[in-house]
């Protein structure tokens, strides 16, 4: 029979407690992080949006309408000369949508590819056409037209985000507990003493990592367009290509940030910093715009974000690589580039 001694286990509590004490980011990131964490979320989940672009082509016949389109804070309205330069604009991004108001007919043309944004737009169009019904004791006639994704569910909208979390995830953390590993094993020294240069280092490690980055790529682009039927109507290349380029970003990261640990257990820490912040502020399971507008310059810095952007538009709407290389692929590059030139500078600094 096993005898169990209360002094022996307070032994171990206490020396557990001892090493905590000793690791002060382990302490902050327990005190603070779920604070910042839960800000973010509430902010995030509140349900409210704002800055939704929205095209108006007034052709007459509905004044309460419009007054009332235009009565929404949540809207940015635009105003155009036909229903054609508003079919444009949704089409390039530009716009979230757009009402075309007729003497006999509201008209609404919606992107799908954010079923959240659409429905707010169509349920404001709807609700305007009844007071203006109820007022005027007519009916009100709405009639929808989705220029893109009129069959898209609620995955298909979110699949694409998801995949580039995927791969950021797992890229980020595999580079940064594996440049910890040569660290500890000393394969960075022997590098450094070697004729090979700091750029040449890490530009290998890139590359190494790439192939395997290249692998997890494909294999969740498949899961994602032929496990959850989520549409590939664009270039499957484009879409890895973006997704490659998502993950050379967090490769460079992850050997950024590993100038910052000592052990693989400080790389977990850093989990809930960096990768929950791409979840709650980089639209993938909520649009950009319900986030608060003073929270909302931190995801213009994120990569998911843009990522997120290029494969809904690369996979729901068929965009080609020239259609989505600004901003997207540029930010993309430009993050890369960025935490490329940190991990160098950070690669002498730990060495010596």
């Amino acid at each position: 029979m096993i005898q169990v001694s209360l002094s022996r286990i307070g032994v171990v509590a206490l020396r557990v407690v001892r090493q905590l004490k000793r690791d002060r980011r382990t302490i902050g990131l327990i005190a603070f992080a779920p604070i910042v964490l839960m800000i973010l979320f509430g902010y995030a989940l509140s349900g409210e949006m704002s800055g939704v672009a929205l095209g108006l082509v007034d052709e007459g016949g509905h004044p309460a309408l419009r007054s009332h389109l235009e009565g929404i804070e949540d809207f940015e309205i635009l105003r155009l000369g036909s229903e054609s330069d508003a079919e444009l604009l949704v089409s390039q991004g530009r716009l979230n949508g757009a009402v075309v108001l007729q003497p006999e007919e509201v008209r609404v043309l919606l992107d799908a590819s954010s079923l959240q944004i659409s429905q707010a737009i169509l349920a404001a169009a709807q609700s305007g056409a009844q007071k203006e019904a109820a007022s005027l004791q007519r009916p009100g006639v709405v009639t929808t037209r989705y220029l893109f994704g009129y069959d898209l569910e609620m995955m298909d909208t979110v699949g694409p985000a998801i995949l580039g979390l995927v791969v950021f995830f797992f890229t980020f953390i595999n580079a940064a507990i594996s440049f910890i590993r040569e660290r500890s094993q000393g394969t960075l020294e022997k590098f450094m003493v070697s004729p090979l240069s700091r750029v040449e280092i890490v530009l290998g490690y890139v590359l190494g990592f790439s192939l395997f980055t290249l692998l997890q790529s494909t294999t969740t682009l498949l899961v994602v367009t032929f496990g959850f039927k989520v549409p590939m109507r664009g270039n499957p290349l484009t879409a890895l290509a973006v997704v490659l380029l998502l993950g050379a970003g967090a490769l460079v990261l992850g050997s950024f940030l590993s100038n910052f640990a000592r052990s693989e257990f400080q790389v977990v820490q850093f989990i809930p910093l960096i990768i929950t912040p791409q979840i709650v502020l980089c639209g993938v399971w909520w649009p950009m715009q319900s986030i608060p507008e003073f929270i909302r310059p931190i995801s213009y810095m994120l990569p998911l974000t843009y990522a997120g952007d290029a494969l809904r538009a690369v996979m729901l709407k068929g965009s080609s690589l020239t259609e989505i290389l600004f901003p997207d692929l540029l930010a993309l590059a430009v993050f890369f580039l960025v935490f490329f030139a940190a991990a160098t500078l950070m690669l002498r600094r730990q060495v010596d």
